[in-house]
């Protein structure tokens, strides 16, 4: 994969949800795993943080990949937050509706 490397932890919160720690690159190459990760957990409905404080670089993938699953899991009755979204990404981040 050279140097598109996308690290992602799982910590089960006390509460039942779930807390994605990723680390990284969030991009074309690297945003299949993330989406695996992701409909993996969407057979049961659960709370879903996705902390973005390691992602060194996210481009229109990554982004569409975050957007979706925020869709997604609103559809499905549960909740998807993201979190630690650096300030040279929040630019690109689209606001709410």
């Amino acid at each position: 994969m050279g140097s598109q490397r996308l690290v992602v932890e799982f910590e089960r919160a006390l509460d039942g949800g779930v807390v994605l720690r990723l680390a990284g690159k969030l991009e074309h190459a690297t945003a299949a795993l993330l989406d695996g990760v992701l409909h993996a957990l969407g057979a049961e409905p659960t709370r879903v943080v996705l902390d973005l404080t390691g992602i060194e670089h996210i481009d229109t993938h990554g982004i569409n990949l975050l957007l979706a699953a925020e869709d997604r899991a609103r559809r499905d009755g549960s909740h998807v937050e993201v979190t630690g979204v650096q300030e040279s990404l929040r630019a690109r981040r689209a606001p709410p509706p």
